[in-house]
């Protein structure tokens, strides 16, 4: 079900990019079977080309400003607690019943898997460095965990020689890939002074939602449907272009459209 969801994202996005191509060679070319070779050739050299240059990069989740304060106000709270430990057992018992809390991590059994996860939460609001996290990497060889994965307030950048999967999170990082992936979030008990918002970015996210994508692409294929049969003007092709560009930002931003994480532990 997934590579048919899959395939059928792709095809959307050959199907926009068709149609940008398709409002402008129109425009130029009378005969139709022209056109659409011609568009064919060119989308299928930008689809690929754009292909290989995204697969090189890689893509970070965002959080939005509002949960961007969630998150540091969160991990503010957690520091502040006496045993900030426990909360993460709490939200680690909801998918996974064999748990051993052992001071300031947690030792997570995939009895099924012969899998064993630590858990490391280290509270201080410093830069975690890649000595620090060495050390504690060293201070939890005696578990012979299998992954390990270390929730910090910032971190250096990180390369790991150990034989375990070893997985650093910033706050922002926790939020998202713990906290947002369990629906589980620790009670907000002390807060960031906060600064005054911008609401052009609430503006922006809503006319740019993956829900407008239908109204986008429809109107868009209205006018390209009408230049089938007439010589659009320019003004049609500049409209249509617009609209579908809007429908494939709306699409595939991935600002202003959620996206799910895999299994952390």
């Amino acid at each position: 079900m997934r590579k048919i969801s899959l395939v059928f994202q792709e095809a959307l996005k050959f199907l926009l990019l068709f149609s940008i191509m398709f409002v402008w060679v129109r425009y130029f070319v009378r005969s139709l079977a022209l056109t659409i070779v011609f568009c064919t050739l060119i989308s299928a050299t930008i689809f690929i080309v754009a292909k290989i240059f995204l697969s090189r990069k890689k893509h970070k989740n965002t959080l939005k400003l509002k949960e961007k304060e969630e998150a540091e106000d969160m991990f503010l709270s957690l520091a502040y607690e006496e045993r900030p430990i426990l909360f993460f057992e709490k939200m680690a018992k909801l998918r996974h019943p064999n748990i051993l809390v052992v001071k300031h991590y947690l030792v997570i059994f995939h009895e099924e898997e012969k899998v064993k996860t630590i858990l490391y939460f280290n509270p201080t609001l410093s830069t975690l460095t890649s000595s620090k996290i060495f050390e504690i990497i060293k201070s939890l060889k005696k578990e012979k965990a299998t992954k390990i994965v270390i929730c910090c307030f910032k971190k250096e950048n990180f390369s790991n020689i150990f034989k375990e999967k070893v997985v650093v999170f910033d706050q922002y990082q926790t939020y998202q890939k713990l906290f947002k992936y369990y629906d589980f979030f620790p009670k907000i008990t002390h807060e960031y002074p906060k600064e005054k918002k911008l609401v052009f970015k609430e503006i922006f996210a809503s006319a740019f939602n993956k829900s407008r994508t239908k109204s986008y692409f429809f109107s868009a294929f209205i006018l390209i449907l009408s230049g089938i049969f007439v010589r659009a003007s320019l003004y049609y092709c500049i409209i249509s272009s617009l609209l579908l560009l809007f429908a494939l930002i709306s699409q595939y931003n991935p600002y202003f459209n959620k996206t799910e994480s895999g299994e952390i532990l």
